[in-house]
């Protein structure tokens, strides 16, 4: 068997001789290389509505406990919610707006929690442009628990100028929103009570009430029922009273 040896300097010949072309074929590569330039994109930015209220808030309980309340921008909405332990009538606002955007009313106009009608506010941008705000005030308030006089079986007699006691749950401790009233049948108030006691018991919450005479219009052997409203909620009792002198 023969064995040929290539002789050591032919070999490193070879090697540069590979490594020069390898290098020569990449630059030839680099020549021929075309930059192709990509599609143009444009970026479109779109300017924020100039009639958008930027921030809601009720102010009443003070500025560091404002009550943030919800904007909806393309609704057009404005949603206060409103604990009812705070027994606003009116609430103070304060209102942000895009720079020299008006609004009307004015931030500084007290808003009112049972208004009659629908509340809104109109905004109006430097080009003219308006846009109509609706607010919904959605009071925060569990139901009225009474506890019934008289039951499906009987049903009491309270006697004339005498007192009651209203026992239940979630009364509002106040006698500005929470009130007392005898009702008829359909409905009616015939009178509302005045309270005996100094105050709303908040642990047990019951309240004694001076009942009125038989001169003040309720007529003896007729059914009536006890009524409280409580600032944005009432609560008419199931069974009905009679009173006698």
């Amino acid at each position: 068997m023969t064995i040929k040896i290539t002789p050591l300097k032919t070999s490193l010949f070879f090697t540069a001789f590979a490594l020069f072309s390898l290098l020569t074929s990449c630059d030839n590569e680099e020549d021929r290389w075309t930059d192709v330039k990509g599609e143009t994109v444009k970026e479109i930015v779109t300017n924020l509505d100039a009639k958008r209220i930027i921030s809601f808030k009720v102010t009443n309980p003070g500025e560091s406990q404002a009550l943030y309340s919800a904007v909806d921008n393309v609704k057009k909405t404005i949603t206060v919610y409103l604990p009812s332990y705070y027994e606003y009538q009116y609430l103070e606002t304060a209102i942000t707006l895009p720079e020299k955007t008006t609004i009307s009313p004015a931030a500084t106009e007290l808003l009112p929690v049972f208004s009659k009608t629908p509340v809104t506010y109109t905004t109006k941008a430097t080009d003219g442009t308006t846009a109509v705000y609706t607010v919904k005030i959605v009071i925060q308030q569990p139901s009225i628990i009474l506890k019934e006089l008289s039951t499906e079986t009987e049903t009491i007699t309270i006697q004339a100028g005498s007192s009651v006691t209203v026992k239940g749950e979630n009364f509002i401790p106040s006698y500005e929103v929470t009130k007392l009233f005898i009702v008829d049948k359909q409905g009616n108030k015939k009178f509302q009570l005045k309270q005996y006691n100094d105050g709303i018991d908040i642990a047990s919450f019951y309240v004694m009430y001076s009942f009125p005479s038989i001169e003040n219009g309720l007529q003896a052997d007729t059914d009536y029922w006890l009524l409280m409203e409580s600032y944005n909620i009432s609560k008419t009792m199931k069974y009905p009273f009679r009173v006698t002198n």
